[in-house]
């Protein structure tokens, strides 16, 4: 019996941010080693208050494959959703 081996090679993934057009986003456009990195610099970025445009907090998440394409992982969307009450301090 001839026993042919798997050969398992270990991949590590790369994260991009992507804008609402599914591009690459123009100010977040930077090679993020997890998901949660990603997210939580886009979070970060948003909190800041940077740019105002709505259009820009639209954000997604590419993950690159192993051919070196990128696929998305979560379409754009709202990372953080504004309060609508004021909360007792």
């Amino acid at each position: 019996m001839i026993q042919v081996g798997l050969q398992h090679t270990t991949t590590q993934r790369i994260y991009r941010l992507i804008d609402s057009c599914c591009e690459p986003h123009q100010q977040l456009d930077s090679a993020y080693s997890s998901l949660d990195d990603a997210i939580g610099d886009a979070v970060a970025w948003i909190e800041d208050g940077i740019d105002s445009d709505p259009q820009c907090s639209l954000i997604g998440v590419e993950v690159r494959t192993g051919n070196g394409e990128w696929r998305t992982c979560r379409l754009p969307s709202l990372l953080v959703c504004p309060l609508l009450c004021v909360l007792p301090s």
